[in-house]
Formats: C-alpha cells, sequence, structure tokens
C-alpha cells in the first residue's frame, strides 16, 4: 500500500513538474486558436484537469508538450463544435494546419527564450538598458532619445544594431544546442 502512495506522489511531482514547465505556452497555443480570452481560460482550465486525469497515460518518453497540445486541439475543436451555430468558423484542416503550426513555433520559442536572456547579458550594461527602456516601458523612442541626449535616428539605428547581434547570437546558440532555429 505504501508503495502505491509513493508512486502516485511521484506520479504527480512528475505532472507538477512537467505542466509548469508548459503552462504558458500551452495558454498561448489555446488563446491563439480561440481569440476569445474567456473562452480561451475556460478550455486552459477544462485541457489542465484533463491532463491531470489522464497523466497516467502520457508516454515519459514523448514530449508533454505535444501531448498536452493535442488534448488542447480536440478540446478547442469539441468547443467550437458544441459552439458552431453561433460563430463563424474555420474548416477543420485549416484549424489543424495552424494548431500544428502554432505548436511548432512555441516549441522553439520555449529554446529561443532561454538563448536570448544568455544573449543580453553578454551586451554591455548601457545597451541593455537601452533595450529594457524600448521594449519594457511606454516611453517612445522620443522620450528616450531626448532623456538621453541623444538623436532619435541615433536611438533607433542603436536598438536596430542591437537587435542584429541578438539574433545572431540567439541564432549560434541554438545551433550549438544543435536545435532547429
Amino acid at each position: 500500500m505504501r508503495g502505491e502512495e509513493s508512486q502516485q506522489g511521484e506520479l504527480h511531482e512528475q505532472f507538477l513538474l512537467e505542466f509548469t514547465r508548459v503552462r504558458h505556452s500551452l495558454y498561448a497555443y489555446i488563446f491563439s486558436l480561440l481569440p476569445n480570452r474567456d473562452d480561451a481560460e475556460d478550455i486552459f482550465q477544462r485541457v489542465s484537469i484533463i491532463l491531470w486525469e489522464k497523466f497516467d497515460q502520457f508516454d515519459a518518453e514523448g514530449s508533454f508538450f505535444s501531448w498536452a497540445c493535442g488534448v488542447a486541439f480536440y478540446e478547442v475543436k469539441n468547443f467550437l463544435r458544441v459552439t458552431s451555430r453561433k460563430r463563424l468558423q474555420f474548416r477543420d484542416d485549416l484549424m489543424k494546419q495552424l494548431a500544428d503550426e502554432r505548436a511548432e513555433l512555441l516549441k522553439r520559442q520555449d529554446v529561443r527564450l532561454p538563448a536570448l536572456q544568455e544573449c543580453l547579458q553578454k551586451l554591455q550594461k548601457k545597451d541593455r538598458d537601452l533595450i529594457k527602456q524600448a521594449y519594457n516601458s511606454s516611453e517612445s523612442i522620443k522620450d528616450i532619445a531626448l532623456e538621453s541626449g541623444r538623436a532619435v535616428q541615433s536611438v533607433y539605428n542603436r536598438l536596430n544594431l542591437l537587435r542584429g547581434q541578438l539574433a545572431e547570437c540567439i541564432q549560434r546558440k541554438i545551433a550549438m544546442a544543435g536545435e532547429p532555429s
């Protein structure tokens, strides 16, 4: 009896680790198929419960994210079928194509984000600060240029150069890791 409880505990712990790792990407996948936020949140909750209930059917040799996307795809399809009388719908083949493309994009994003974070750390502090200011604040480039005493075009040029450097760095990191970009 204790061995069974221990095994169940390990199974639940493994589920939580896997689910926590992919939950944001899974929600983004669902939201890309259902652009209404309330519908996407409802389906995400439903999919989360199904994944929990069926985790013992998950093949540990496979990709948890791919498995979760498969479950989500069928839940989205079912939701759209039930609500089809009320809304304009995509054809099934187009829906499947969009779902597959979005899942693949999100898989690549999981590889690219850590690479971006590493590449950002390699930049000089002033360049990291400029990028944060440009992308993480509500300030316009004109305001950033005024604050720094630089011409607007100079700020745009610097950001363009930094984006190119980051893109090259990310590509190198992904290539070194052997991942498709």
